[in-house]
């Protein structure tokens, strides 16, 4: 399979995987709770990602951004649109990150710039990643985690590279992260005939970008963030002691009980057989804004989860439980497409099934 071809599978595969993660039309473990402000989105038709940068959330819907003001709820933009023109995405936009002064965009082989109102500001072609995670602009230079191919044509794990701003590559700088699900098989691949082994716990791997340094968490490790530089020197690791947390049976069986209800259960998911390791990962999503870190590990309380929050240096400055989005730990890098967190506070959006419609949370 070409690696465009491979891409736009993996694409559809990823949109699966974050569908699975949230049963019905959108997550119902979204809980609600005290001090906790909620809008309508009557906007949205399929929500994939949201980040929060200067009071505006950034929602990538099936066609475009939909732009909300977080005082108000109300709909302040629309950002891009299907097509194949400047500032026009191919398919649906992809991976987001938001800075300061920009918002940035992912739709392959492009990589889109706009300003926080929307302005189109220009663009740039893709290296040949064929990666989950995303291309992001670090300083003066690019950071991205290509795959490359292994001698049967199979991806490698992806492994982290500079880029200049020529997008020439200046080093490697980080070993693999964490693999993810394999993709689907190709369109009129004969359906599976025997078992097979599905590992529904996955240890956790993110990079994401602030204030022109690189930080990338990997659960391999446990608890453990690294820091490097925009040309991937690196600084620290930040390494907290945790708790262990078992994988309960409930997690198991609730995921067996998915995929019964999926349409891909007599050609996918009943060859499969369940496998999961005895503890979660010690990370299950983390977030860098305000000048501090805040990372999720898997404690609960009361059905919600564990930000340990700290400052750029890695000293623990409080844990809380608030985190209330049930994890996705088969492909954990989908976890932080479906919130975000801007002056302490916890911003995601989820469907009401009750009122047949999203909304915006802000806890």
């Amino acid at each position: 399979m070409s690696q465009h071809r491979f891409w736009i599978v993996m694409a559809a595969f990823l949109c699966e995987v974050a569908g699975l993660a949230s049963p019905g039309p959108a997550s119902r473990s979204l809980l609600s709770g005290q001090g906790e402000r909620i809008f309508a989105l009557p906007e949205l038709e399929a929500p994939r990602q949201i980040v929060v940068e200067k009071g505006k959330a950034f929602i990538s819907d099936k066609r475009e951004i939909v732009v909300y003001d977080l005082a108000t709820g109300a709909l302040t933009a629309r950002i891009g649109k299907i097509g194949q023109g400047p500032g026009e995405f191919r398919f649906m936009p992809g991976r987001m990150a938001a800075s300061p002064d920009r918002l940035v965009v992912a739709d392959f082989p492009n990589l889109i710039f706009f300003s926080l109102d929307g302005t189109y500001q220009g663009q740039v072609v893709l290296p040949r990643l064929l990666s989950p995670y995303p291309f992001l602009p670090v300083g003066e230079n690019f950071i991205g985690f290509p795959m490359g191919s292994k001698e049967d044509g199979s991806p490698t794990a992806p492994t982290g590279r500079i880029y200049g701003s020529d997008l020439k590559t200046i080093r490697d700088f980080y070993g693999d992260l964490p693999a993810g699900p394999p993709p689907p098989p190709p369109p009129g691949s004969p359906e599976p005939t025997a078992k097979s082994e599905a590992l529904l716990v996955r240890d956790y791997g993110e990079i994401a970008v602030y204030e022109n340094r690189i930080y990338i968490a990997d659960s391999r490790k446990g608890f453990s963030i690294s820091v490097f530089d925009e040309n991937g020197g690196f600084l620290r690791e930040i390494r907290h002691p945790v708790e262990k947390v078992k994988v309960p049976r409930s997690f198991v069986d609730g995921i067996i009980k998915e995929w019964k209800s999926s349409k891909y259960w007599e050609t996918i998911y009943s060859h499969k057989i369940p496998v999961v390791p005895e503890y979660l990962p010690a990370l299950i999503s983390f977030k860098v804004d305000g000048g501090r870190i805040y990372a999720v590990t898997p404690n609960q309380k009361n059905g919600l989860y564990e930000i340990v929050v700290m400052d750029l240096e890695g000293t623990i400055l409080k844990k809380e439980f608030r985190f209330p989005l049930t994890p996705n730990y088969e492909a954990a890098f989908l976890n932080g497409l479906r919130y975000d967190i801007e002056g302490n506070k916890v911003i995601w959006f989820a469907y009401n099934d009750d009122k047949e419609i999203y909304e915006l949370h802000i806890h």
